[in-house]
């Protein structure tokens, strides 16, 4: 029996042999760009459009530390010491959940109209910025009381938030390819941003805001008043990004395997060092007291310190985490260190 050829290859085959050697040719082209993709180690790194974190195999053994249970897949984590409080996001229902720093505890739930990815604090003592993709909305949530105190229109499928000097917020809308920026008094403006904007990340001081495009492999820097101060390539496929000392800012190369440290500030941003991590990093912390970068591993279910010196990344220590581990923290006042274990619905509290 004859079988009817339809859909897109049929398309090709009804194309002139010219047209279809010359779409072989981009084809080609595409794959050698790819393979060119690899890491400074030789290997070629899979890319595909938009990077996520890898999967991680089960939990082999009793990993260490305190692990405590917090259903809803948390995942994104804002940690206050001043309020000794850990704001986590969570599903099912969609909301954050308020931790007792001190005995792992759920002190409340707050519902959200959508489902949050990753939280960010606009300063000591909250309140926490929680961009809640499922509705396009950003909630302000009080410390400790757990408060919704305001909701703002963003662009679609905000991502990641971050507070800039004079009391402005830049979101991530990952599906608009814009980053909102929320002036003090509430009124919002968008801003061009490399495509899908994924992490987003301001300096101690808010003077200088990143937003890295998962789609585009970019990182752009922005001004507190939205102004664009520059651009750069940005990795493989970079996922997350957090700020570090004297203006630099740490990206987990989540496809690259590797975490790149960017420089930015009014002259512009441009990548300073890279390190590689031997597996794909997602979550990302800084404990400034320490001068130690906190990496996950989502891939081994590990966590990795890495001593901060200059724009140099040395190698420390490395833990056993519990499964999925898509976020970290840090407490600065203690040291102890947070991960989140989205795959069972647990919290690993360690002390390093």
């Amino acid at each position: 029996m004859r079988r009817e050829v339809t859909g897109p290859f049929r398309e090709s085959l009804n194309q002139s042999p010219k047209r279809r050697l010359a779409r072989l040719g981009v084809a080609l082209g595409l794959l050698v760009v790819m393979a060119a993709c690899g890491g400074d180690d030789g290997k070629e790194t899979a890319r595909t459009d938009v990077p996520e974190p890898a999967v991680s195999p089960p939990v082999t053994g009793p990993p260490p530390g305190r692990i405590v249970a917090l259903p809803g897949e948390p995942e994104g984590l804002a940690l206050d010491s001043r309020t000794g409080t850990l704001a986590v996001a969570v599903r099912k229902p969609d909301g954050v959940a308020l931790v007792d720093l001190g005995s792992g505890t759920e002190r409340a739930r707050i519902p959200l109209g959508g489902s949050p990815r990753h939280l960010q604090l606009a300063g000591p003592g909250g309140p926490v910025l929680a961009p809640a993709e499922g509705n396009d909305r950003l909630y302000r949530i009080s410390l400790p009381a757990g408060t919704v105190v305001s909701e703002t229109a963003v662009g679609r499928q905000p991502h990641d938030a971050a507070p800039a000097a004079g009391g402005g917020v830049f979101v991530g809308d990952e599906f608009a390819d814009t980053v909102t920026l929320i002036a003090p008094d509430g009124t919002t403006r968008k801003l061009p941003a490399p495509a899908m904007p994924g992490g987003v990340a301001s300096s101690p001081d808010g003077s200088v805001v990143v937003a890295v495009g998962v789609r585009g492999r970019q990182i752009e820097a922005y001004a507190p008043d939205g102004r664009s101060l520059g651009k750069a390539p940005c990795g493989v496929g970079p996922t997350h990004v957090r700020a570090g000392v004297a203006g630099l800012f740490y990206v987990a190369d989540t496809q690259g395997d590797s975490v790149l440290v960017f420089e930015a500030g009014p002259s512009g941003v441009r990548q300073v060092e890279r390190v590689s991590t031997g597996g794909a990093p997602y979550g990302l912390a800084v404990d400034f007291a320490r001068r130690r970068l906190y990496v996950t591993l989502t891939g081994t279910n590990q966590l990795r310190s890495y001593r901060i010196e200059g724009p140099k990344l040395i190698a420390d220590r490395t833990w056993a985490t519990v499964r999925q581990p898509n976020d970290v923290a840090v407490d600065e006042t203690t040291g102890r260190v947070v991960v989140a274990g989205t795959a069972d619905g647990v919290l690993q509290f360690l002390d390093p």
